[in-house]
């Protein structure tokens, strides 16, 4: 008897014999099944009743790499803009536009649509009729900015990485700077080698020490999306840690499809201006630690000293505006830091809703 092919009630009927002759080694040479078999449906029928003993459908394998339909429209499609990209940066511009794929996964598509080689890919792109006759990629809805009708410091701050050149005696420099669009406050990080860059570091130990002295909380961090530099955002591990714990929205976004950078790039352009312009020449910097501290004593003086020209905070410091929310927050201004405490001096706490 082949024990696919008994149904419940005859299961129910030789688990009865069984039970009769108080004998299953017996019962199963009797009905030609196995003592595996028998106790299985023993199991299942002490378990669930006679309903246990019904023929189940064979679960069809889960598949870890298996990719929706839609999302290999996305990659394919992304293949059409850039083919000269492989599967590691393909799986790194989907991660951040949210979407969940591993590289393997990505790898397979490709590999199945014979793109797995970077001449395939090129190809690829330049065959019009195979890009016209494909989908158009999903549009993306843009994520949305919690508390859009209310501003304050840490509403929204944004965070990039940008290559500010090579400069003569001191190497290459990578900047990655955060920048608060309400009270305009902005700090940076320098870098001199790539393989260096871990923003999640400098953002724990910069801007989450500030949060938690001044009392406030972080509701929106914008990324920019540049294809060289999703990758140090996207990988470390302590990103979700600190997004989560601290209960961030976050969000990736392309600086080309969007006016909130808009501040970013102003910010940027006076640190380019005013600074890396003049190393070399107003400025005599000699080595990359010279050029950090130069840095780092300019960003004070900006953020502690230079008014804002526009805004309903025209005429108003950084520093201030900053200080100001955290006199809101019943901050206590006698444990804050020294060097703190030596550059501006406590608000009261009268321009307060209450």
């Amino acid at each position: 008897m082949k024990a696919e092919g008994v149904n419940a009630h005859h299961k129910y009927m030789i688990l009865k014999h069984a039970l009769r002759e108080k004998n299953v080694a017996k019962t199963c040479q009797l009905f030609g099944i196995s003592r595996t078999t028998f106790y299985s449906w023993k199991r299942a029928y002490q378990k669930h009743g006679i309903a246990g003993l019904n023929a189940k459908e064979p679960q069809k394998p889960q598949m870890p790499n298996k990719v929706t339909a839609a999302i290999e429209q996305d990659i394919l499609a992304y293949v059409a803009r850039y083919p000269a990209d492989g599967p590691k940066r393909i799986y790194y511009e989907l991660k951040a536009e949210g979407i969940q794929i591993g590289e393997s996964g990505i790898y397979n598509v490709l590999r199945r649509h014979q793109l797995s080689r970077r001449a395939q890919r090129m190809d690829f792109a330049k065959n019009k009729a195979l890009c016209l006759g494909m989908k158009q990629r999903r549009k993306k809805t843009s994520p949305s900015i919690r508390n859009p009708k209310e501003a304050y410091p840490g509403h929204l701050i944004i965070q990039r990485i940008g290559y500010m050149g090579r400069f003569e005696g001191i190497g290459k420099i990578y900047q990655y700077s955060l920048y608060d669009t309400y009270s305009k406050w902005g700090a940076v990080k320098l870098y001199n080698k790539k393989q260096d860059i871990d923003v999640w570091d400098y953002f724990e130990l910069k801007v989450v020490y500030l949060i938690k002295t001044f009392h406030l909380q972080i509701d929106n961090l914008v990324t920019e999306k540049t294809k060289e530099f999703v990758p140090y955002f996207i990988e470390s591990e302590k990103r979700k840690e600190i997004i989560e714990a601290l209960k961030i929205n976050h969000f990736f976004m392309d600086p080309r499809e969007n006016k909130t950078f808009e501040e970013m790039s102003a910010f940027n352009e006076h640190l380019v201006q005013e600074f890396y312009n003049k190393i070399g020449t107003e400025l005599q910097l000699h080595s990359f630690t010279q050029v950090e501290h130069a840095l780092y004593k300019f960003l004070r003086q900006y953020n502690f000293s230079a008014k804002t020209g526009t805004g309903s905070h025209a005429g108003k410091v950084p520093a201030d505006i900053i200080l100001e929310r955290a006199a809101c927050n019943d901050v206590d201004f006698d444990t804050l830091p020294l060097w703190l405490m030596a550059l501006v001096s406590p608000p009261d706490r009268g321009e307060c809703d209450e």
